[in-house]
């Protein structure tokens, strides 16, 4: 049936609301898949995956750089990860706050801290819209300026650490980041509960389902 001859058939009132939800339905924000690789592409994705990998074991196993206990390093044998999984990375708008609030985020031994909200991103998966708050330090001039996104999945205690994970974020010329769970870390607290205290995801950045991507727990047996 044409515009026209429903209009002819509906109240005036009920033209007006039609056309509204049209309207908002055509300025709502475009919120992508996960990203749509070719062959080719895939390749290159996987071998710097693999070389971030490597680079983080070759950090652990340097007595300068490494976070673990001193007495771990001589036998340490690689992190855990799940294999390389491109459902979940998403190409995505970074969405700035105008007026960024500086909120309190708890450490894993409860202390509060400070970190600015400076934005949040959107993503689908499986149909479905999902939201996470991006954050960066309260005092850029101590801790310099990053875009950093903590969140918890339901994988966390039973395949990665409890008490979540997170991911940096580069925003580019367009506006976009890439949002590649497979890229997703453990806090330092995973590798070292004395030397370390880490800061706990917001329950606003807790996802419904398994991210069966990134890193998994460092110590699964205890």
């Amino acid at each position: 049936m044409s515009r026209s001859v429903t209009a002819r058939l509906l109240p005036a009132g009920a033209v007006l609301a039609l056309v509204l939800v049209g309207l908002l339905a055509g300025c709502g924000p475009d919120v992508p898949g996960p990203v749509q690789m070719t062959e080719q592409e895939r390749d290159a994705w996987e071998i710097r995956l693999v070389e971030n990998r490597i680079d983080k074991n070759e950090q652990f196993m340097d007595h300068q750089r490494s976070p673990l206990p001193p007495d771990e390093i001589p036998v340490f044998q690689g992190l855990n990860y799940y294999f390389p999984a491109p459902e979940f990375r998403w190409r995505v708008k970074f969405e700035p706050e105008a007026r960024p609030d500086t909120v309190m985020l708890t450490k894993a031994k409860g202390r509060k801290v400070p970190y600015v909200k400076r934005g949040k991103v959107r993503f689908k998966h499986q149909g479905k819209v999902y939201t996470l708050w991006v954050f960066g330090p309260a005092d850029t001039t101590a801790h310099g300026d990053y875009l950093w996104l903590p969140f918890y999945d339901k994988t966390n205690g039973r395949q990665t650490y409890a008490g979540g994970r997170y991911l940096d974020l580069t925003v580019d010329a367009d506006g976009m980041v890439d949002l590649d769970f497979n890229f997703a870390y453990n806090p330092l607290c995973d590798y070292n509960h004395a030397r370390y205290d880490c800061t706990l995801p917001p329950e606003e950045n807790r996802l419904p389902f398994e991210v069966l991507a990134g890193e998994k727990e460092f110590r699964p047996d205890e």
